[in-house]
């Protein structure tokens, strides 16, 4: 971690507890910033926030404290019900799990187990939304302009899900999306040059013409949609208990 992004953790990490006092429980760094491969001026920092009680008082503390700094991005929520929380939210939990760094106050995740069925649940259900958002996107980018947008600003979340579903199946995935795009091709029978185009993306953000819209969805569906398909052939389907 540079001393740059640990001086933004600490002075984060210093404003949080000025403005909410005993009312912070815990707070915790996780994805790009831990597994190393963050992009200085470009990945957010992600924090998870958890809060003794959460209020509207509580809520204007947090935006006081960090509420200006562009690159973090909060997950803020409360003691009560985080059990629920874990619940609702199992894959992100899973993969806060495996990178994370605790700041200030207890470790919220040690002994965290996700039930395995309803991960692979909400990843089928987490891609599904995906696929159905980027379709929307691409069809409506003539009334709303964001279709590029869009597809920078779910790249990690790509990465995250396809990962994570091989993950669930028992395929062991290195920490960095780079040393992920090999396995992710091969398991997946995609291109895997749209992964790495996906990643130059992100390092140089930039608007698309209407061409180069055309051309990405072009490439970029096919690779979603062959992850769901490869989910509909190795997941049976099954209700959630």
């Amino acid at each position: 971690m540079s001393t740059k992004l640990q001086d933004t953790l600490d002075q984060a990490v210093n404003a949080l507890r000025r403005e909410l006092g005993d009312n912070l429980f815990s707070c915790c760094v996780y994805g790009s910033a831990v597994r190393g491969n963050s992009i200085e001026g470009v990945s957010d920092i992600n924090l998870l926030v958890i809060l003794n009680q959460s209020t509207a008082a509580a809520h204007q503390a947090v935006a006081r404290a960090i509420g200006e700094q562009k690159i973090i991005d909060p997950f803020v929520l409360a003691r009560r019900g985080f059990e629920r929380s874990v619940r609702a939210f199992a894959t992100k939990f899973a993969s806060i799990q495996r990178n994370y760094r605790v700041l200030f106050g207890a470790d919220p995740l040690a002994g965290l187990k996700v039930d395995a069925e309803l991960e692979k649940f909400l990843c089928e259900q987490s891609i599904r939304n995906l696929r159905l958002r980027l379709v929307y996107a691409f069809i409506t980018r003539q009334q709303n302009k964001s279709y590029d947008k869009f597809v920078m600003r779910n790249v990690t979340g790509m990465f995250v899900q396809f990962s994570e579903a091989l993950r669930l199946s028992g395929t062991a995935m290195p920490p960095t999306f780079e040393a992920r795009i090999a396995i992710l091709e091969r398991e997946y029978k995609i291109d895997g040059q749209v992964l790495r185009d996906l990643l130059a993306l992100k390092k140089s953000p930039r608007r698309f013409t209407e061409d180069e819209a055309v051309a990405w969805h072009d490439r970029l569906f096919p690779v979603v949609d062959a992850v769901l398909a490869w989910i509909e052939n190795n997941w049976p389907s099954a209700p959630v208990k």
